[in-house]
């Protein structure tokens, strides 16, 4: 699933290359729903121009000039892809937006695989509820270490799926909330009961340095190819990883465990991660 770096990549692209562009079309696969209902997105968002997209969490939100907007969430297929309206079709395309300016024409083609991903057209009460439904992101300015450890503790849990709770903190997901625990040395099965103040404070540290580097990198693409920015290139998150999808510990040498938390595969080095909560920090 798309995380931070993914989702920002996307929208600082597409900020970029449509805002100013006028909907001229709509086209919607036949048996797709969008989430606001076929007929009205179209008639919110046919005619209207881009005049910016930001990000919420994990959610790209296309500001329209009606004061409305565009949300879309990737989930775990999703693509958001930006082509001209002569390139050839893309598969799984769902939603295909024609856009307009200055006589220049290009295509906003959203495609879904598995069909978990979502797009619609909301107003501004929807945007402010989505804004209450997200927990701090770890590259605020305004995230200090002891709030931080008060949001984790919130949730009587293990460390890594408190992370992966978007209403705690948003945007990590198990590729970066893996990456990040191991470089502030802390297992992902410890209590959140028993994480310190200088626990939470390298793990906001670590967590701000792989989330930023994510985003430096344009986004991590796994072997699924699954994630791609809004022209159909990778990213190079993956070339960096420390922890994720290795064999060997880099730091120490040892074998990596692997195992499932809530669902999610995760990988950590028992040496480097003790459950005592004492490991180092990496850089």
């Amino acid at each position: 699933m798309p995380e931070l770096p993914e989702v920002h990549t996307i929208v600082s692209d597409l900020h970029k290359h449509i805002s100013g562009y006028k909907i001229t079309g709509i086209q919607i696969e036949k048996t797709y729903k969008t989430i606001s209902g076929n007929e009205t997105f179209k008639k919110a968002v046919l005619g209207q121009n881009v005049t910016k997209v930001e990000r919420i969490a994990k959610n790209i939100i296309i500001h329209l000039s009606s004061g409305n907007y565009i949300l879309i969430h990737l989930a775990m297929t999703g693509r958001v892809l930006l082509r001209n309206k002569q390139d050839k079709s893309d598969g799984w395309a769902k939603v295909i937006l024609d856009l307009e300016k200055n006589g220049g024409q290009k295509q906003l083609r959203f495609t879904d695989t598995r069909m978990f991903g979502k797009i619609g057209a909301i107003g501004s009460k929807a945007i402010k509820g989505l804004v209450d439904k997200y927990g701090p992101e770890p590259i605020s300015p305004n995230l200090t270490a002891e709030k931080f450890l008060t949001i984790i503790r919130s949730k009587k849990t293990n460390i890594k799926n408190a992370l992966l709770d978007q209403s705690i903190v948003s945007g990590l997901g198990n590729i970066y909330a893996t990456e990040a625990l191991f470089l502030a040395g802390i297992n992902p099965h410890s209590n959140t009961t028993k994480i310190t103040l200088e626990n939470a404070r390298k793990l906001l540290e670590t967590s701000k340095k792989i989330l930023l580097e994510g985003i430096s990198n344009r986004g991590s693409t796994l072997p699924d190819k699954s994630y791609v920015d809004i022209f159909g290139k990778e990213g190079k998150q993956q070339n960096f990883f420390r922890i994720y999808m290795k064999e060997k510990c880099p730091n120490c040498g040892t074998k990596v465990t692997f195992t499932k938390l809530n669902g999610r595969g995760t990988y950590y080095c028992e040496n480097c991660q003790p459950l005592d909560g004492q490991g180092p920090l990496f850089k």
